[in-house]
């Protein structure tokens, strides 16, 4: 499913944030911590020459800026992904207008792709999860796929209406946040702080600043807009219920499931219409291509989550709107007549973004609290 299906995962990310180590890597952390505080007491008994000690003190700040210079290097990551997903977006939007490609092909042949190279790259944890997952966890999954496919096509037409970088302005990058932290304090009771709340406002004064149609003084709300918003709360339904599967789940494994059930069901929903068009055979390619991006985007998106935390991993992730707004203006400045649909006010379009970007900041900040409760984190 391409950009969308790759950015639900990063909101199963989102929502893993409060559970970022599984069950077993924070036993295994744990022991580590422990035979480190052991061999921190024996050594805190025991006298150290001044000279020993000035070779720990050395020791200590060059772990220390190393730890920084890997820190940097895993935000590099974490930003890379979101523009990763950019590519996508606008990728999309250039196979659905210019290419003229069957959307329910574009939504569903990227996303089987992507999800079968996932679970090529990690077989056994795929094995594994299948077998682990029991009648309850494939009914849950099943139906995670269903809004998560049905998102998808709204979200997919959004792109086709009203252009990749209005879409995600509106969706991913902001509403999508919204819905999974409201239906998290609404179904998983956890509880809305004031600064959360704040987030929040932020978010939707985002949204409405994104809408608003200086011309006319007032919204532009048409059905490419309200499909982008809807398809954000699909998409976060798909979410919330995905919370009980990540809790005792590798997210990989899980993402390379829900990747391919999704496409498959949206072939499913698009041939039962009868609404799927056969390409040209050189189209096909496009597709294949396609289906690159949210293999890679999820890869880059997983690898700093145990370096620098979901929290921040996300918040970067949020740039992905402001992004592909860059991008689209890339792709005119070289092909000025390509079937690009930038917003009508950019200026005001990004400003909406940045101001809902503050507001996913906001948001991400539960993690944060936890993380302190729990202590520093063990990596």
């Amino acid at each position: 499913m391409g950009r969308i299906q790759w950015h639900f995962q990063k909101q199963l990310s989102f929502n893993l944030s409060s559970n970022t180590l599984s069950c077993a890597e924070c036993s295994e952390k744990r022991q580590s911590a422990k035979l480190e505080c052991r061999v921190f007491e024996t050594l805190s008994d025991t006298d150290v020459p001044s000279g020993t000690a000035n070779l720990y003190e050395r020791a200590s700040d060059s772990d220390a800026r190393k730890n920084v210079d890997k820190r940097s290097k895993f935000v590099m990551v974490a930003l890379f992904s979101a523009l990763v997903v950019a590519f996508e977006s606008v990728s999309i939007e250039g196979a659905l207008n210019i290419a003229d490609i069957d959307l329910f092909l574009v939504s569903s042949v990227p996303s089987i792709i992507g999800g079968l190279i996932l679970m090529g790259i990690y077989p056994k944890r795929t094995v594994a999860f299948t077998r682990n997952l029991g009648r309850r966890g494939w009914l849950t999954m099943l139906a995670l796929c269903v809004f998560a496919a049905v998102g998808v096509i709204l979200w997919f037409d959004a792109v086709s209406r009203i252009g990749a970088s209005k879409e995600a302005l509106l969706g991913g990058g902001s509403s999508e946040v919204l819905f999974v932290v409201i239906l998290s304090a609404a179904f998983l009771s956890e509880r809305l702080t004031r600064l959360e709340g704040i987030g929040s406002v932020l978010v939707v004064v985002g949204v409405f600043v994104v809408l608003v149609n200086i011309e006319s003084v007032g919204l532009t709300v048409g059905a490419g807009e309200v499909e982008a918003i809807v398809s954000s709360l699909m998409l976060g339904c798909s979410v919330v219920m995905a919370t009980s599967l990540l809790k005792t789940h590798d997210l990989t494994p899980l993402s390379g499931v829900e990747l391919l059930l999704s496409g498959i069901l949206v072939v499913v929903i698009g041939a039962a219409a009868g609404m799927i068009v056969l390409p040209e055979p050189s189209a096909w390619m496009i597709l294949i291509l396609l289906g690159l991006f949210p293999a890679v985007g999820l890869l880059t998106y997983n690898a700093p989550l145990p370096k620098i935390g979901a929290s921040l991993t996300s918040v970067l992730f949020a740039l992905n709107g402001i992004m592909t707004v860059g991008v689209q203006l890339l792709v005119l400045s070289v092909v000025p007549h390509a079937d690009i649909m930038l917003p009508k006010n950019v200026l005001l379009a990004v400003l909406g973004g940045a101001i809902a970007f503050a507001g996913v900041y906001l948001l991400n900040k539960r993690v944060e609290r936890q993380k302190a409760k729990l202590g520093p984190r063990l990596t």
